[in-house]
């Protein structure tokens, strides 16, 4: 277990991986380092994984906070970069993650090499705030039953559902981990992001990534990144929805080695 103490925090992270090239994974909202575990055999082999927690996440440190902003957590992430002496990186976000990585391309240009944006927004607009509001609202009027229950059709596609229904079930047990006061603080960042006004000052290779069956990240958000965001790629997953880093691992885990090598 590792951890560094970044501007005051406590942040856990992982390094694995046998590649030269260093690719620092970044997490969705709901997730830790151990989501990423589907993807490892595939990535290990090719890069340098480096894994973290952001603030309220996992094994990092939980500070009392009305919100933790996204462009923090993009500074804590280049404070780690620097501190583990990366150089400049290979940047993969999914989700929440996707959102920050927008913040730390724009805020510190200097350490990020390239982009990959995965099943994420350009900006929070009103029906992802309605979104999180409900699944605080479920949290707080029926704990992680309820919440876990009104969630599901937001992650994953109907052939995902209708063909792993255990598997989901299942993850039911892993949401249960989640320290559900510190996620209310990420889902206030998120309300607070809009990077529509500076996404076309970005000057890196973007790979945007979607399924075609993402609720909570519409394609319609993919397709605004790929318009303001100059000279970025879009590819659109058939059949994923949301949580592709466990519905489509394969195909995911594919998306970043071939974008790497472009």
């Amino acid at each position: 277990m590792s951890f560094a103490n970044i501007a005051g925090h406590q942040v856990y992270y992982e390094l694995s991986g046998r590649g030269e090239r260093t690719l620092v994974l970044f997490n969705g909202i709901t997730m830790s380092t151990v989501a990423w575990t589907l993807l490892l055999p595939q990535l290990e082999p090719h890069f340098r994984l480096l894994r973290l927690d952001f603030l309220g996440q996992g094994l990092s440190d939980h500070p009392p906070a009305e919100h933790y902003a996204l462009a923090d957590q993009a500074d804590l992430a280049a404070g780690l970069v620097e501190h583990l002496q990366l150089g400049p990186v290979y940047v993969a976000g999914l989700s929440y993650g996707g959102m920050v990585a927008q913040h730390f391309a724009h805020r510190h240009p200097e350490r990020a090499e390239r982009l990959l944006l995965a099943a994420t927004l350009a900006w929070a607009d009103s029906v992802n705030h309605r979104i999180g509001d409900s699944w605080i609202a479920a949290h707080h009027g029926g704990g992680l039953e309820l919440r876990y229950e009104i969630s599901v059709p937001w992650l994953y596609s109907s052939r995902f559902l209708a063909s792993n229904a255990g598997m989901v079930e299942d993850m039911k047990a892993l949401a249960g981990l989640v320290n559900w006061e510190s996620a209310i603080r990420l889902i206030n960042g998120v309300k607070q992001h809009d990077a529509r006004t500076w996404l076309p000052q970005l000057r890196l290779p973007v790979h945007i990534l979607v399924g075609d069956e993402d609720r909570l990240t519409p394609l319609y958000q993919s397709q605004l990144l790929h318009k303001l965001i100059p000279d970025a790629e879009l590819e659109i997953l058939p059949g994923a929805g949301h949580v592709l880093h466990i519905e489509a691992a394969e195909a995911f885990a594919r998306s970043l080695i071939r974008f790497s090598q472009s």
